[in-house]
């Protein structure tokens, strides 16, 4: 009896230590690919007050995780025929917030420590910028979007391509592109601090190698 009842509390464990992480995959991260131009193509600015980026960070194998924003510093949508074709929006980095410490000093030593060097680096890179190269229309009823979104996203100077779920909306009041949340693997731009992929790291210290972004990013006509 006593033998079972350990067993059933290591089994219990075991089942808490693994719901830690995500369950959302990261993105494919490909090479670079060529921006396409389009001559006849109307560019929309994008409106940064309208625009908004939330983030999402967690620990592999435990419950712990952190949310977060960072802002839109400059864009432009590019339409050619009512349709989106293109775009270029550049990120703040320097304006990386946590939401849910409330915490000031637990706040600022975790936006200190996502600026440094261990993860973005931002007083060397101080923008990231995601580059619009394909749209496709392609319907996923079970996320609720209607295209594809593949471009060129630049991280610590460090370009890959990568492909995700959107919505894209085009009338009267503008353009719209709404992303629901979708990962991207850090290590594919060089942020490697407590990665499973670096060796001696506890378990209980690892922290994910993928973040989650949610995107709704607006212009005006």
């Amino acid at each position: 009896m006593k033998k079972n009842h350990i067993l059933s509390i290591i089994s219990a464990a075991a089942l808490l230590w693994s719901c830690g992480g995500s369950n959302t995959e990261a993105v494919e991260a490909t090479e670079a690919q060529d921006v396409p131009v389009y001559l006849t193509a109307t560019s929309v600015v994008a409106s940064t007050d309208e625009s908004s980026i939330n983030w999402k960070g967690f620990k592999t194998y435990s419950s712990d995780f952190h949310v977060g924003t960072i802002n839109l510093l400059e864009g432009n949508f590019q339409l050619d025929n009512g349709k989106l074709v293109g775009g270029r929006f550049v990120i703040d980095m320097n304006s990386i917030v946590c939401t849910d410490l409330e915490d000031e000093t637990y706040n600022n030593k975790l936006v200190s420590h996502l600026k440094s060097n261990d993860f973005f680096a931002v007083d060397s890179f101080p923008t990231a910028v995601f580059e619009i190269t394909n749209v496709t229309e392609e319907a996923n009823a079970e996320k609720g979007t209607t295209h594809i979104v593949s471009g060129n996203l630049t991280i610590r100077g460090i370009t890959k391509n990568i492909s995700f779920p959107a919505t894209i909306t085009v009338d009267e009041n503008g353009v719209s592109i709404q992303a629901p949340e979708f990962g991207v693997n850090r290590t594919q731009f060089n942020v490697m601090f407590r990665s499973s992929g670096i060796a001696g790291v506890l378990k209980e210290q690892l922290i994910d190698d993928n973040f989650l972004l949610t995107l709704n990013v607006k212009g005006k006509f």
